[in-house]
């Protein structure tokens, strides 16, 4: 049986944040019932279209999931398990933001055979927070966790947003040490990126704000990863960091190429080599299920240079890289044949290294990540 993972995206949120630009909105009550309605009905439709695969990992992600109304989240699950075929040890994860995780929720989600939790803390200090546009505080952050844990969640997550204008190794440290207190399974840290149209963006245009340098970025980076390391959290990927045998198996199935189906508003599905997506338009979306239609749009197979290309972006994200046998077996190259000065280049710079078989960068290419890849790709 196919092995798969499913996406589900819920586009909610209950305050848009400074720095994003997600497929989110703020709704009605009314409107995310109606939205949930439509969803179970696509779960219905594509569940019978993926009866001879093996459900292995599940996430509900957004948006802000746990801004849903009490009891949608389980409606959710109970048609998930019901229309589609379902691991007995399935990784089931939720995100969700502090402002919103109430003990109810908490309850609810255990209740909907969720295992896996995964909550936007994004900072812990005040004035970050603020300038984020972040609707929590450091005490709602903290609450949602021991409602978590009372609930009986074992497998709980954090997000931290490194590169905030201003941070400091200080002000860095100081949240980490938090997280670690909480003895948290995992912790993902992203960098800030300014993207086009955000009221960030807008703020730094108008001088009101700086972003950090590349530089000073790159450094607490370094300080993260070395104090996480430090701590017991293991990089396996250039942004999650996670406690023995907690690695997030639904992400993994992205950087190991597995198959993957979205469902809801704008989500993304890969399944062998074709990807397709949803649209980004409620209207559109409604549309589709109104007429008994399934809303995949933007077909696209992928080439076999498009395979190559994706092979080597996807396993470079991880700490173990590439496997070069399974490159060759994959795609009938030898990569470091085909790509020898490269790669000799790339060695002698001490970017990446070659070890049983398997091709990684090293934590000085991880700062250059993606012009690595550019050039392990490039014709």
């Amino acid at each position: 049986m196919n092995s798969l993972s499913l996406y589900i995206h819920i586009p909610f949120c209950n305050q848009k944040c400074n720095y994003c630009n997600f497929c989110s909105f703020v709704k009605s009550d009314e409107e995310k019932r109606k939205y949930v309605e439509y969803l179970i009905k696509e779960i219905e439709i594509q569940g019978k279209n993926y009866s001879n695969f093996l459900v292995n990992t599940i996430y509900i992600g957004g948006g802000t999931p746990s801004c849903l109304n009490l009891g949608e989240i389980l409606k959710i699950s109970n048609s998930i398990f019901k229309n589609f075929n379902i691991s007995p040890d399935v990784e089931f994860s939720v995100e969700a933001n502090p402002n919103s995780l109430t003990a109810e929720k908490c309850r609810e989600f255990k209740n909907s055979k969720i295992n896996r939790v995964s909550v936007g803390a994004q900072s812990l200090n005040k004035k970050s927070l603020k300038l984020l546009g972040r609707i929590h505080t450091k005490k709602d952050f903290l609450t949602s966790i021991q409602n978590l844990k009372t609930a009986g969640f074992s497998n709980i997550n954090a997000d931290l947003l490194l590169g905030i204008p201003k941070m400091t190794k200080h002000s860095l440290r100081a949240d980490l040490k938090k997280l670690i207190n909480l003895n948290l399974t995992h912790i993902s840290c992203y960098g800030l990126i300014l993207e086009d149209g955000t009221k960030l963006c807008r703020m730094v245009k108008e001088n009101k704000i700086k972003m950090l340098s590349d530089e000073k970025s790159v450094k607490l980076y370094d300080f993260c990863a070395k104090f996480l390391k430090k701590h017991g959290y293991f990089k396996y990927e250039v942004s999650n960091f996670s406690k023995p045998n907690f690695k997030c198996k639904h992400n993994l199935a992205y950087w190991n190429l597995k198959n993957y189906l979205g469902l809801g508003l704008n989500s993304h599905s890969k399944i062998f080599n074709t990807r397709f997506c949803n649209p980004a338009n409620f209207l559109e979306y409604y549309k589709f299920l109104d007429e008994n239609k399934l809303p995949n749009i933007n077909f696209q197979t992928l080439s076999l240079n498009e395979q190559k290309e994706e092979f080597v972006m996807l396993k470079l994200r991880k700490t173990e890289g590439i496997d070069l046998e399974e490159y060759k077996q994959k795609f009938n190259e030898d990569l470091v044949l085909k790509k020898a000065k490269t790669i000799n280049l790339l060695l002698k710079h001490g970017l990446i290294e070659i070890e049983n078989s398997n091709l990684f960068a090293t934590e000085q290419g991880f700062k250059v990540l993606n012009e690595i890849i550019l050039k392990l790709v490039e014709e």
